[in-house]
This record gives structure tokens, sequence and C-alpha cells, in this order.
């Protein structure tokens, strides 16, 4: 009877599993997301890549082309790509979702995690359920350095030589890691020598070296290096900054760079992404993770872990650890380390993000939640039969769904569900026909936005908002003519300037 019981309950996390995944893609189809960085830089550079809306057509002299010379692109491509195959600019949100689905299925594939707990466990991290079906660009970034953080995982627990599967799974979450995100590069690139080292012994160790297969073997290393570190490759070659266009220091060097940004000047680093993980004083859940309420209390931007569960998979991390080594020491064996290779894994890959330059801001650094429960999950479903009383997967389970029912209570209901709010329901909230009466066809116009006001009631666009009066978005406007958005009238030149009263 008891068996029974919980392949009930395996049913019924397969069906809220299913319902949930249905549910994000509705929304990432439908669905525009109306963040401010979507409007105004991802979507920009996802649309001239593709040749959707050419430079010539939208272009804004403020930050966004030094972002577009230096930042890695690799996201913005594939949602140029969906929206150009599509014809519809809500199929860039897509990228996110599919890069969480092919984890997914990573996982199952990889190392047998069944879809129904593992699609639970992940979308119960309030980061990953409010960036699945966004056009930002953080989670697909963070889903390449989860698989790498689990492959090398893979690498230690193993002893014999990886696979050519294994292999492709490491070098392709390595390279969409480095050429998404910039917060990433320094962490790809220590885990980097750490898998290096451990293939050279790997190979040393199994394989009788010869001259041909040597050369074969490094050039294909080297090929490799180079397309998972193509973006500062191409930054050190074009600008002598491999984090271009931030500014770092280099023995003293001050590298050339256009951004200082403030954050990177602030202390407490550590404390700060404590406080982030756990949850303390942070705002609600949103994508941004914005402290809208003002009150200096609350860390701005911080959260979106879900502090309980954090503490939860952290405690049973610790809790397996201990179990697996009591299972040693019952059975006089010192075999199996999988739960403390995952738990110094966690701790060691915990230094990068805690000391990192804005280190509380979490969607930056999501992998480490996501391997953190990965990693439980993959113990679990390993070693169930191995595993104490109160360690079985049948009790787990259980656990997960009811931190997944608590996230689903809490979070804004905006964020489960789509409202199929379409680019046609979409212009007409955030176009001010006024100004857009002010363009004139055939000819570059200058737009003098603002970072914030009433896109409607305002004289001036919002910023984030500007990229809709290209005029890709208005064929009722007969001719073609281009965008150039700025903050002040004086970088507009001989251009027709909107608004005109400014």
């Amino acid at each position: 009877m008891q068996k029974k019981k919980f392949d009930s309950l395996e049913i019924v996390m397969s069906l809220i599993a299913i319902a949930i995944t249905i549910s994000i893609f509705l929304k990432a189809t439908f669905d525009m997301d109306t963040n401010y960085d979507v409007g105004w830089y991802h979507l920009p550079f996802a649309a001239r890549i593709w040749g959707i809306i050419p430079k010539e057509s939208f272009l804004s002299v403020e930050r966004i082309e030094d972002r577009y010379d230096g930042f890695p692109l690799l996201a913005h491509f594939f949602q140029g790509l969906l929206w150009k195959l599509t014809g519809r600019i809500e199929a860039t949100h897509l990228v996110n979702y599919f890069s969480v689905i092919i984890y997914l299925l990573f996982l199952r594939s990889y190392l047998k995690i069944p879809l129904y707990i593992s699609t639970i466990a992940i979308f119960t991290i309030p980061v990953v359920l409010t960036h699945a079906p966004s056009g930002f660009v953080d989670l697909p970034g963070n889903i390449g350095a989860s698989v790498l953080v689990m492959m090398t995982y893979c690498f230690f627990r193993q002893s014999q030589l990886p696979s050519k599967k294994e292999l492709l799974f490491t070098f392709l979450g390595a390279a969409v890691a480095v050429n998404t995100k910039p917060q990433l590069q320094p962490l790809v690139f220590v885990i980097y020598w750490v898998v290096v080292i451990r293939l050279l012994w790997l190979y040393f160790k199994h394989t009788i070296p010869e001259k041909l297969l040597l050369w074969k073997t490094l050039l294909l290393s080297a090929i490799a290096s180079g397309l998972i570190f193509a973006t500062p490759i191409k930054n050190v070659a074009l600008h002598g900054n491999p984090f271009y266009p931030t500014k770092i220091e280099v023995a003293g060097i001050v590298l050339n760079h256009r951004a200082i940004p403030q954050t990177y000047n602030e202390s407490n680093r550590p404390q700060k992404w404590l406080r982030s993980i756990l949850e303390i004083d942070t705002p609600e859940w949103s994508i941004e993770q914005s402290n809208r309420t003002n009150e200096p209390k609350y860390l701005d931007r911080a959260g979106g872990f879900f502090g309980a569960y954090v503490l939860f998979n952290l405690l049973l991390s610790i809790f397996l650890t201990i179990d697996e080594k009591l299972h040693n020491k019952r059975l006089g064996e010192n075999k199996t380390r999988n739960a403390t290779r995952a738990l110094i894994g966690i701790l060691l890959g915990s230094l990068i993000p805690a000391n990192f330059p804005q280190s509380h801001e979490l969607r930056y650094f999501v992998f480490w939640m996501i391997s953190l429960v990965s990693f439980n999950l993959y113990i679990i479903f390993s070693h169930q039969n191995q595993a104490r009383r109160w360690f079985k997967a049948k009790y787990l389970k259980l656990a997960y769904l009811l931190f997944f029912i608590v996230m689903c209570i809490k979070i804004p209901n905006f964020y489960l569900k789509p409202d199929f709010r379409t680019l046609e329901v979409y212009l007409p909230q955030v176009i001010n026909q006024e100004i857009l009466q002010q363009i004139v066809p055939n000819q570059q116009n200058c737009l003098v936005g603002r970072y914030s006001s009433n896109p409607r009631e305002s004289p001036y666009p919002t910023v984030n908002h500007a990229f809709y009066y290209s005029s890709y978005f208005h064929p009722e406007i007969a001719n073609q003519y281009g965008i150039k958005i700025v903050k002040d009238s004086s970088d507009c030149e001989n251009t027709n300037i909107i608004p005109r009263n400014n």
C-alpha cells in the first residue's frame, strides 16, 4: 500500500511538472517582456545581429555601442535567429526557456535524474522561474556554467578517461557561459584549468602517449580553447582588454575601457552575497529583484534563490555527506565519496560569486543554486538504495514539492501564467502618438530620451521604449526612417530632434 502511495505522488508531481512547463512555454511564446534592459539593449542587439533592425535604423549613443562592441553576444545571436525564423519578436524569449529544458534533459540523460523531480526542483528557484520566459540573457550563460560544474564533478568522480560525449558537454557548457555573460568568464577560466589538470592526469594514467595522438589532442584542445574564450580573445585583439568595455587593472596597468561600474567599488561582498542567498532583508521576488519600496533596510537587486530553499539544500548536502561517511564506516570501506565531492564542489564554487563585484545580484550567478540543487538530486537518486531511512528519495520528493508549492504561493501570479500581452497589445501601451507623429520619413530622427517616465504621457520617450519607435514596428509610416536615442539634444547634430519643444 505504501509503495502505491508514493507511486501516486510521482504521478502528481509529473502532472505538476508538465503543467508548469507548458505554462512557462505559453508565457515565453505570447507575452512581451516589459522589463527595462530588454528594450534598452537586449532586443536591439538581437535585431542588429540578424539585420532585422540594422544599426542605421536604430542607434543609441548612451553606452549601448560600447556594450555591443565588447559584451558576449551568443544569447543575442540565438534570440535574433528565432525572431528571424518566426517573424515574431516574442520568440526571443524561447532562448531562455529552451536553455532550461536542455539542462533538464541533460540531467535526465547523463545523470539519470527523473524529469518530474528536476523540473519541480529547478523551477522552485524563483530567479529561474522569472527568467525562463523573459528576454534577459543571464539564464543561458548560467545554464552553461551549471553543465560545466556538473561535468567537472563527474571528472573527479570517475577514474577513467571521459568519453567524447562527456567532453562535448563540457565544451558546450564552457563556451555558452563565456560567450553569454561577462560575469561568468573568470569562473570558467578557473574551472577550465582545473579540468585541464584533471584530464591530463587521467590521460597520462590511462594512455601510453603516442606522438601523433598527442599532437592531435593538443590541436583539438587549442581549437576548443579558442572557441570557449572567443569573446575575451576578440576583445584583447580589438581593444586590449578581455573584459572591454569594463575597467580592469593588471599589474598596476589600467587597460582600455569605456565603463567604470560603481558597484565594482562596493565593499563587504561576501557578507552581501550571504545576505542575498539567505534572503535577509531582500525585496520581493521579481525578475530584477529591485527594491521598489525605497526602504533602506532592503538590499537592492538582492535575493531570488528562496532563502529557506537555499538553507534546506545546504543542510541536505551536509547530511548526505555525513550519511555517506556513516554508510562507508558501516561497511568498512572508503570508496564512495560522491556526496563529499559534491559538498566540496559547492563550497569551492562559492568563492568566486561571493567575492565578485555585484555578488548580491544573484541573477548573474544563478549557476550556484542550480548546481547545488542538481548535486543533491544526483546523490539522492543515484544512491537511494544505500541511503539511510530519512534520506531516501521517496521522502525528499515530498519536500521538494512542498517548497515548490510555497514558492508558487509567494511569487506574484504574473510569473506563473501567460497574460497574452503580445506585441500588438504592448505597442499602444508604450508608444506616444504625439512623438510618433513628429518622426520624419526618409531621414535620421533623434529622440531625446529619459530613463524614467510614463511612456504615454511624457513628452520624452523612455530609453527602453525608444526601440519601439523604429520603422520596423510602424509599417503605417510608408517610408523607412532612422532613430537615434540620446540623453541630450546636443548629441543630435543636424538631425530631426524629437520632441521638437525640447
